[in-house]
């Protein structure tokens, strides 16, 4: 049901930027948020109802008649809200093959759009305003459900069987949507920088005050020193050993002296902007290196979690003849197993599977398990995915067995 609710808001979000986009530049409609987040709390409803009342899912739809807008706004949101009940009557499965193709091909204009937006900054601020906290928030939706669709997609395509798993992944991803469907409401984003701005002027004070407190060190250090060379200086005869004697003694001191009492008020521009700069950089560094933390970290953790990313096998029937004999009689002895593997590929489209170069293993054997020995089929999905990405020794025996694997397909 969330994978559906992904899909769909992904899908609406970037329909919702198109569409606003092209409006609030030819018409000069001005669109309110509110028009956004009413039709995603009608796409939830939706969804959760056509999971047992399928007949029933127009019903939370009609609430779109009483979003208090205006009526060219209002027909906008009806248009909208009528291509969202379409897609989620036609909805089916949502696989991984099928989303990462709609991204491919609508991301770009996305950051078409996001392009026309700041564009705007510089031609009309009323409609600036407009596109940046209407359509720039669903744009932001769209890029973040999809890419989080994608990848709990590419886990289950893996490790359907990890249900605990997938169902923690599915609360993290809601949990984000709905930080950024917050932080895309213009009020809680203001509330949101100004409190952060004052943690930072805060954090800021702080930093001044170490800073402060580290040079009185200094200087109390450094006056210790002189006074100990002044003291030592005198005791050798070299000065006078009061300050009145040393005054009279060396003029250039009382000069010294006077010139630093007289300035003692003043303070340097450039000092308190290294100060500021230093602070910037010290946050910027420290920033870095506790994303680079995390990541790692998460890295680590993604490594140990999924072990692999499956890639795809090159399945062009033109291919070089010398590289495709290094690969059946190669030293490697991978090379074999992905040789079969890509006449398997090559075979499935020759018997009409519409194979295609988004998919995965697991969207290959569901596509042809009608095709070729089902039983069969498992076993080489499961020896090519154990080689290809390291769970397993490639043997000798093990590639026989392929080989026979891939000669009895069609028995």
């Amino acid at each position: 049901m969330w994978l559906i609710f992904l899909d769909l808001l992904a899908r609406i979000s970037f329909l919702f930027s198109l569409i606003g986009t092209a409006i609030i530049l030819l018409y000069n409609l001005k669109i309110y948020y509110i028009s956004y987040l009413s039709l995603v709390f009608v796409l939830l409803c939706g969804v959760i109802i056509k999971r047992r009342f399928k007949k029933l899912i127009f019903l939370p739809f009609l609430l779109l008649l009483f979003v208090p807008i205006f009526i060219y706004e209002k027909l906008f949101l009806l248009i909208l809200g009528g291509l969202t009940l379409f897609l989620l009557y036609t909805q089916r499965d949502v696989t991984y093959g099928s989303v990462l193709e709609h991204f491919n091909k609508t991301y770009p204009l996305a950051l078409l759009l996001f392009l026309t937006t700041f564009a705007m900054r510089y031609i009309s601020t009323i409609k600036f305003i407009i596109l940046e906290s209407v359509v720039s928030s669903s744009l932001l939706m769209y890029f973040i459900s999809s890419i989080i669709l994608l990848r709990t997609l590419r886990y289950l395509e893996h490790k359907p069987e990890d249900k605990n798993l997938m169902s923690l992944n599915i609360r993290y991803a809601l949990a984000i949507l709905v930080f950024s469907m917050l932080l895309s409401i213009p009020f809680v984003r203001d509330k949101l920088f100004w409190v952060a701005s004052y943690v930072f002027s805060f954090i800021y004070f702080i930093f001044i005050t170490l800073i402060s407190v580290i040079f009185i060190i200094i200087g109390y250090v450094i006056g210790k020193i002189i006074y100990f060379i002044i003291s030592f200086m005198a005791n050798r005869g070299l000065i006078g050993r009061s300050s009145r004697e040393i005054m009279n003694m060396n003029p250039e001191i009382n000069k010294f002296l006077k010139f630093l009492w007289e300035r003692r008020h003043i303070t340097s521009d450039l000092l308190d902007k290294i100060i500021i700069v230093s602070f910037y950089i010290f946050v910027t560094v420290t920033l870095i290196l506790i994303i680079y933390w995390v990541m790692k970290r998460f890295y680590r953790t993604y490594k140990k979690e999924e072990n692999y990313i499956e890639e795809k096998e090159f399945i062009f029937p033109s291919l070089n003849p010398i590289k495709m004999l290094q690969n059946l009689f190669g030293r490697d002895n991978l090379n074999p197993i992905r040789e079969y593997y890509r006449k398997y590929l090559l075979d499935s489209r020759e018997m009409g599977a519409d194979i295609r170069y988004s998919d995965t293993t697991y969207d290959v054997y569901k596509k042809t398990s009608d095709l070729f020995n089902d039983n069969s089929l498992k076993r080489m999905r499961n020896i090519y995915i154990e080689v290809r990405y390291g769970f397993g020794r490639i043997t000798s025996e093990l590639i026989k067995e392929f080989k026979k694997l891939y000669k009895s397909l069609n028995k």
